[in-house]
């Protein structure tokens, strides 16, 4: 009986000495809640933030390939949208007739880079194409003009028929430029009632490009079909012309 005794006296010392330090333990976290709260706001930073897409980062529009009319490779087209510009003009050559009024002006510049296969790789001579920019059925109705410019050499003079902007222009990179640039155009963009412009009317608007190919030495032209694409769409009303947002 004595054993008994003693050794439930054990267990109750052991339970009291267990108790004691849960309740000194709670008791602590009572005392200093900064403490558990910084404890809490470490852990917090510790965690990786959510990503948010990068405004200056291009967007990728068009990304996959062209065919000859044999169906043989003919290069990767990539068409990239860079970040709005706000109250400058765009560096077009010889748009003078096109009256730009640079703090009103919104732009978006429109790089296209096309790599043909040959025995050293991606290069050999330019991509010529028709561009052109429309509204879509999400554009606003009070956005003012929209135009397209693509960069030359010199020979292209804009706005002959101004208004409107032009909605069209072509281009052939017979200079073999790693990239053509073209630059979409919101002429009425910065207003009072908008001082920060309209970057939301670039994603609606819709660019369609046309009429690939590229020209021999003699002076030929080689026609492009539309191959598989990871990003864009050909056109609904013609498969080997793409049509995509800019969005």
């Amino acid at each position: 009986m004595r054993a008994v005794r003693r050794t439930t006296r054990a267990i109750g010392l052991v339970l009291v000495v267990l108790l004691g330090s849960v309740g000194c333990g709670f008791t602590n976290a009572l005392a200093h809640p900064e403490a558990t709260q910084s404890s809490a706001a470490l852990s917090a930073a510790a965690a990786p933030a959510a990503s948010t897409p990068d405004p200056d980062e291009p967007r990728v529009i068009v990304d996959g390939d062209l065919l000859t009319s044999s169906g043989a490779p003919a290069g990767r087209l990539g068409v990239t949208v860079g970040p709005v510009r706000t109250g400058l003009v765009p560096p077009v050559h010889d748009a003078t007739a096109c009256h730009f009024d640079g703090p009103s002006l919104q732009y978006v510049p429109v790089v296209f880079t096309f790599g043909a296969p040959g025995p050293t790789g991606y290069g050999g001579p330019g991509l010529a194409a028709h561009v052109a920019v429309s509204t879509g059925p999400a554009t606003p109705s009070d956005i003012g003009d929209v135009g397209i410019f693509v960069e030359s050499g010199g020979g292209q003079k804009y706005c002959a028929a101004y208004p409107p902007l032009p909605t069209t222009d072509k281009f052939w990179n017979q200079m073999g430029k790693a990239t053509i640039t073209a630059w979409i155009v919101l002429d009425r963009a910065v207003t009072p009632e908008t001082p920060g412009g309209r970057p939301e009317v670039f994603p609606t608007l819709e660019l369609r490009i046309s009429d690939m190919r590229r020209f021999a030495g003699n002076g030929s032209a080689q026609t492009f079909t539309v191959g598989p694409l990871t990003v864009g769409d050909a056109c609904a009303d013609d498969p080997d012309a793409l049509c995509v947002s800019l969005g």
